[in-house]
């Protein structure tokens, strides 16, 4: 089971991205905080899905990512994902790794 403010970091996360423009479907939590696996100095790994993503990537959108995670939690360490990659991408490993590991955050679940 996830740690309850580390899914709070991370919806608080995921309606700031909302606020800035960036329609978020949900976001995926991977890495040591759902393996079990995290220390004091562990980071947040999160998957930004959003169909805005399944363009080009557009470097200010990676930009404003890693600016609102460093204002929200500075542990975040966000990783965009096209919608249609989400659904569909069977060549990229960390797609991989979040899709068998992860745990979904959704925003409509946010208190």
């Amino acid at each position: 089971m996830v740690d309850r403010t580390i899914v709070k970091s991370v919806q608080d996360y995921l309606k700031a991205v909302q606020k800035e423009g960036i329609a978020v479907r949900f976001g995926i939590l991977f890495g040591s905080h759902v393996t079990g696996r995290s220390d004091t100095w562990s980071d947040i790994d999160v998957l930004i899905v959003s169909p805005r993503f399944d363009a080009p990537r557009n470097r200010r959108d990676v930009d404003l990512l890693w600016r609102l995670a460093a204002r929200s939690d500075s542990r975040i360490e966000p990783v965009p994902c096209g919608e249609r990659q989400w659904n569909e991408d069977s060549s990229s490993a960390i797609v991989e790794i979040a899709r068998r590991e992860g745990e979904t955050i959704r925003l409509d679940d946010a208190e």
